[in-house]
């Protein structure tokens, strides 16, 4: 009935599904008239396809619709997340929006095997565990950027290296939910899959903080397997791990060598300069005092003026929703046929004409009919 790439993600849906209703593999046996816990273990190992009488029975035990176990874009049960969130937002709202995100990630995965995007058997990665230093992570970050000659300001080219270079695909978010407060967003995510990861932003928040969520998940991305996140990191919570993301954040984003070039030694504890340069680099003044302060290059009393100035407001774009990557594989697929307009607007979530506005914002073509 199924091949065996659906009968792998049906395993890993089924033993999700179970698992979200507190069922042990005897109970959900019991209940679905097998004779023992081992068909179940099969079932969710991928050694057994499941019928299609079984499936049925399956969906209404566990409270799912059908699609919830063969759509092919679902990614829930083989993917783990770890999100930049805050404490108002609840596990439910972020529960649905971790369903409504990974469509698109089970999508991008889709278009990229469609256009035979190989990947490497050799996963880059960071030397760093639970045993490194900060130094070791901010270590990490400057060969990083003299490596993959990130420049002078790395935030400007960023985004285009973990694409473009790193093969991590980054995807613009927008969070609509609780948009009455301010303090109850979702900054950004790392979604890890066994063939990838991808990096999630919020497209709404200030570019500097969106430069350093993309630098803090950089940091995720690269050390999954020796350094697994929270699933929800709370913000300005101290853990060990999200510790050397920010020590690893801070020094991609401001290597010595651009501090050195940018700061005038005469000026270097003069506050309007400071903030001169943190604009310059695309971060917050207050990164910039942390940072300077731990490499001591400036004093206590300059770090705490330094941190209490707010970033002028940046006449800059907001980045569009996707990325240019994505929507292009995207407009491929409509256009070959790979992928129906109707499939992509209910995977995506958006409507016919709302897609279209997307082709338009780059510069591309509406592929089907409105």
């Amino acid at each position: 009935m199924y091949d065996k790439n659906l009968q792998r993600a049906i395993a890993y849906r089924v033993k999700a599904a179970r698992t979200a209703k507190d069922w042990t593999q005897e109970q959900l046996s019991l209940a679905l008239g097998l004779n023992d816990r081992q068909t179940i273990s099969d079932i969710e190992n991928g050694k057994r396809a499941i019928k299609s009488d079984e499936l049925l029975k399956l969906s209404e035990l566990l409270e799912k619709d059908i699609d919830f176990f063969i759509n092919p874009f679902a990614i829930t049960g083989e993917a783990q997340f770890s999100w930049r969130a805050n404490p108002a937002i609840t596990k439910n709202v972020l529960g649905a929006f971790e369903l409504k995100t990974g469509l698109w990630i089970g999508l991008l995965r889709s278009l990229r095997e469609q256009q035979n995007k190989k990947i490497s058997v050799f996963k880059r990665s960071l030397p760093l565990s639970a045993r490194s230093s900060f130094e070791d992570a901010q270590d990490c970050a400057e060969k990083l950027v003299d490596e993959l000659k990130f420049g002078p300001i790395p935030a400007k080219n960023l985004h285009h290296i973990i694409q473009n270079e790193l093969d991590i695909p980054v995807l613009f978010f927008e969070f609509l939910e609780n948009k009455n407060k301010q303090d109850a967003t979702i900054s950004g995510a790392t979604c890890h899959l066994e063939e990838m990861n991808v990096i999630l932003i919020n497209r709404n928040e200030p570019e500097t903080r969106r430069n350093y969520d993309l630098a803090h998940e950089l940091f995720h991305a690269l050390t999954w397997d020796s350094l697994k996140p929270e699933y929800q990191e709370i913000l300005n919570k101290n853990k060990r791990t999200e510790q050397l993301a920010d020590n690893f954040a801070a020094a991609l984003l401001m290597p010595r060598i651009s501090l050195n070039k940018f700061i005038d030694s005469k000026k270097q504890n003069n506050i309007a300069h400071l903030c001169e340069v943190a604009a310059k680099l695309q971060v917050s003044p207050e990164a910039l005092a942390w940072r300077l302060f731990n490499l001591n290059k400036i004093s206590f009393d300059t770090q705490n003026s330094l941190k209490l100035k707010k970033q002028e407001p940046q006449k800059t774009a907001i980045p569009k929703l996707f990325s240019d990557n994505f929507v292009k594989m995207l407009h491929n697929a409509l256009e070959n046929g790979y992928l129906s307009a109707r499939k992509a607007s209910k995977t995506i979530g958006l409507e016919l004409n709302q897609i279209s506005e997307i082709f338009s914002q780059y510069q591309l073509t509406t592929p089907f009919e409105l």
